[in-house]
């Protein structure tokens, strides 16, 4: 097989892909207002990149209509009839990576909704498939369990996981790290992972490291910090910062926010969840003023090149994820 590669996420793109909150289920008590929520993210996004909207056809008219209050033109969006499991689709949807010789192709790893913690989940697995029909593009399919949220790369060999995740039991009982670094060098072009620990409490993903710590360039990653020892990710985020401070890369924290609940219940709020799209550069806040400034500005310094703006993702977190679970980038070929 050819070798493969993935870009970095801030290589230049040709859409993001997002799922249509069709599901009214989904928010229970708070439908409408996540999907306006939903609707004026993908506003924001279509104005810097051209958006492929996961979304079945009896359901466009109401995401058009709710687009269309905040995005007076619908021409950078692009519907996709199709009914989705849920809306995460960074953990889903297609990745996108390159062959030798620059030629796009997609990845179809397995999905299970995060170790069968949910009941649904054969519609999501099967949509890279769609996709890659679609689009006419080859579809690989690696016989393993993996979400995009698992992973980062910086597009030059590197890439960023979690432990938690990768080698929990309900994902792919029985692989070590060395076997999932084979998959990494041969899917995604990788030299070099970085693993660690554990990810933020209460994260139903058992720990993404989209939430946790991110390259920001090929020798620079952010990761989430918290001054606090009685805060219940004190200890994980302690121990992940050593790991990362023992590699040599420049190493930049980024404060957690306070403390954000749903039912009595602390939810991974993180400012990790950022996405890069082309020029545009889209931090979660959770109505935290000084918090969510904060983190803005360390976003602004590390991307002086791009437009860096916050969006609020205090409504999206009720259910566990912010703006990069929700998104999936394509790389410009």
């Amino acid at each position: 097989m050819a070798k493969l590669t993935m870009p970095a996420e801030w290589a230049p793109q040709k859409a993001v892909w997002f799922a249509w909150p069709a599901n009214k289920t989904w928010w229970p008590g708070n439908y409408e207002k996540v999907s306006n929520r939903f609707a004026a993210l993908i506003s924001k996004i279509s104005n810097h990149s051209r958006v492929k909207l996961i979304c079945t056809e009896s359901a466009q008219k109401d995401a058009e209509k709710k687009i269309f209050q905040s995005c007076p033109l619908l021409d950078n969006i692009d519907f996709i009839d199709y009914e989705t499991d849920d809306v995460w689709c960074r953990d889903f949807g297609p990745i996108f990576v390159f062959n030798e010789n620059g030629n796009q192709e997609i990845l179809n790893w397995q999905f299970n909704a995060w170790g069968a913690k949910f009941p649904n989940w054969d519609k999501d697995n099967n949509f890279p498939v769609k996709a890659g029909e679609l689009l006419e593009l080859p579809v690989h399919s690696p016989d393993i369990i993996l979400e995009g949220g698992a992973i980062d790369v910086n597009g030059a060999g590197m890439l960023l996981t979690t432990e938690e995740v990768m080698l929990n039991p309900n994902r792919n009982k029985g692989l070590s790290k060395e076997d999932y670094e084979r998959y990494f060098a041969e899917y995604l072009g990788v030299s070099n992972t970085i693993w660690l620990n554990r990810g933020l409490h209460n994260d139903d993903t058992d720990g993404h490291i989209d939430n946790l710590a991110r390259f920001v360039s090929e020798d620079t990653i952010a990761i989430a910090s918290v001054d606090d020892p009685a805060s219940p990710n004190y200890e994980n985020l302690q121990e992940n910062l050593k790991i990362l401070q023992e590699t040599g890369l420049n190493i930049i924290q980024v404060p957690l926010p306070d403390p954000v609940y749903f039912e009595d219940e602390m939810l991974p709020a993180s400012y990790m969840n950022f996405l890069i799209s082309n020029d545009l550069v889209l931090v979660p806040s959770y109505a935290q003023e000084v918090r969510d400034k904060e983190a803005l500005d360390i976003f602004k310094n590390l991307f002086p090149k791009h437009t860096v703006e916050s969006f609020d993702c205090s409504d999206f977190l009720q259910e566990g994820g912010a703006i990069h679970c929700l998104s999936q980038q394509q790389p410009e070929v």
